[in-house]
């Protein structure tokens, strides 16, 4: 009897996976549920460059299988778990076969199930998977939404329907602090960070980057990251004639060493869609470079800090026209408000209280969203 009470007093997070930036707000979360709190997830998603990377003590691995062409994927292993605990998060996301096998078997058995994810897809509330992302917040027991816009979307779509927000979130508090610079002007650089991906449009950059060099000479870029399109970017930059005005300095998760060329930097870009980079870019106080017509991620809602910029999606000239703006502006950075609002709002503790507020059906406590 004992032993099925504790198993019944159990919180379980069974998702596809737990990105290393999901590190901070996972060992807070643990640290507030202790031995209450299990984690299942798989070593990578159907698209196999996103991967699990917080450590390894931190969950339990279960294997992951791509069916139907690799359009979806089931999970095997402690299926039992997450249908025995007292309350389960699991993915929103119509692709999880595993996702709609635990929702419905729970429904069945009046036990609690949350979902945790994106309200809609990203091509949008039209999109053909729209209403099945519906149907599992209407299976389930409540909401936990990435950001506070789509949270009011949540609502609007099923009024009386629980909805928590566990912002989506890279650092703790007391880490997201303005980067400054050394001088007035001595921000030369745009940085990018992210995947080097047909989607990120990182060539379009390297484009807009050599118009814009042409009118002041001494900006720099530097492409944090990697991937398939390295070698591309590479030849495209020698062919343009401005490879010594870009340097690749690889991935860096490091937040000092990140720090550090957020502080010789006077604005970030994403010339594909924006997505968890903004939230990073913001919190140190550096303005985005956006194109305007992309599926963008819900973080985009961080435009209302007003350190969005967009240019005209595909187009290299306004791309141009928008660094050689914020170039002029470069003396007046970094952007503490806008830093100061992604600190109060956008914080690793804002996520995991979030989540925990979820698990234990309590209403958030909402400490770290206003000043």
């Amino acid at each position: 009897m004992n032993s099925r009470r504790s198993l019944s007093r159990k919180y379980v997070l069974y998702l596809a996976v737990l990105p290393k930036y999901r590190t901070e707000c996972m060992t807070l979360l643990r640290q507030k549920m202790g031995n209450d709190l299990s984690i299942y997830v798989s070593p990578e998603h159907l698209d196999p460059s996103v991967r699990t990377g917080v450590p390894g003590d931190f969950y339990k691995s279960v294997s992951l299988h791509r069916v139907l062409g690799k359009r979806a994927f089931i999970q095997t292993g402690f299926i039992g778990q997450a249908m025995s605990a007292q309350t389960s998060v699991i993915d929103l996301n119509p692709r999880s076969l595993t996702a709609w096998i635990i929702l419905t078997a729970r429904l069945l058995l009046r036990r609690r199930t949350l979902v945790w994810g994106h309200i809609h897809p990203q091509a949008g509330v039209t999109a053909r998977t729209a209403g099945l992302r519906r149907l599992m917040r209407r299976m389930s027991a409540g909401t936990i939404s990435y950001t506070y816009r789509d949270a009011e979307k949540a609502k609007h779509d099923l009024p009386g329907a629980p909805v928590w927000t566990a912002p989506n979130s890279l650092y703790r508090n007391d880490d997201i602090e303005p980067a400054a610079a050394s001088a007035p002007y001595g921000r030369t650089d745009i940085i990018y960070v992210g995947r080097f991906a047909p989607s990120k449009k990182v060539k379009l950059l390297i484009q807009g980057f050599a118009e814009a060099a042409k009118s002041a000479n001494d900006i720099r870029l530097k492409l944090i990251g990697g991937g398939a399109e390295e070698d591309e970017l590479r030849a495209l930059a020698k062919l343009l004639g401005v490879e010594d005005k870009i340097s690749f300095p690889g991935w860096i998760d490091d937040l000092g060493e990140l720090r550090t060329h957020y502080s010789t930097a006077f604005c970030s870009a994403s010339p594909g869609f924006a997505g968890l980079g903004l939230t990073q870019s913001l919190g140190f106080g550096i303005p985005m470079i956006v194109a305007r017509d992309e599926p963008h991620s819900p973080e985009i809602e961080l435009e209302e800090t007003g350190a969005v910029h967009y240019f005209d999606s595909d187009s290299p000239l306004a791309l141009s026209t928008a660094i050689l703006a914020l170039w002029k502006d470069r003396a007046k950075l970094p952007d503490t408000e806008a830093s100061a609002f992604t600190k109060r709002r956008y914080s690793a503790e804002a996520m995991a209280e979030g989540i925990e507020s979820a698990l234990l059906d309590r209403q958030p406590r909402d400490i770290y969203v206003e000043a």
